[in-house]
């Protein structure tokens, strides 16, 4: 019997410039194939199967495929808090400050496991330069339904 289990990521971030709050992205992203391995190990047990506690942005503007494996140029940086806002849903919270970061195009976003592997990517169509004046603050969502 097949009951249609699928994960499905929604990012939010907001784009701060000094005390000033420029945007608000909030999009649906694509968990990778690699994602859907990890969660499934991680529910088996597997070793191989690791928590996502990291944070990505990079500078590929190429659209999100089921066979993603990096970002391009990526800043990592540990996620700051997990929560659950609902039982079949862990949220990622994040904070990239305006040390972090810097120099890069950002188009690109996605979530590591402990391993460095890729488990979810989003791709924008607009593009954010990082500079220390720049701050981005987010929370990163995956359900299970």
């Amino acid at each position: 019997m097949y009951d249609g289990i699928k994960a499905r990521g929604a990012v939010r971030i907001e784009v701060w410039e000094g005390d000033t709050l420029r945007d608000v992205i909030t999009e649906n992203n694509l968990v990778v194939t690699l994602g859907k391995t990890n969660i499934a190990r991680l529910l088996g047990g597997h070793a191989s199967g690791k928590k996502i506690e990291k944070i990505g942005i990079g500078t590929s503007s190429n659209v999100a495929a089921a066979g993603d494996s990096s970002l391009t140029n990526a800043f990592i940086k540990a996620i700051d808090t997990v929560s659950y806002p609902d039982a079949q849903s862990v949220q990622y919270n994040f904070d990239i400050d305006n040390g972090e970061g810097n120099g890069l195009t950002i188009r690109e976003f996605g979530l590591y496991n402990t391993d460095n592997v890729l488990c979810a990517r989003k791709v924008r169509t607009g593009e954010i330069t990082k500079t220390n004046l720049i701050r981005l603050v987010g929370s990163w969502k995956i359900t299970i339904n």
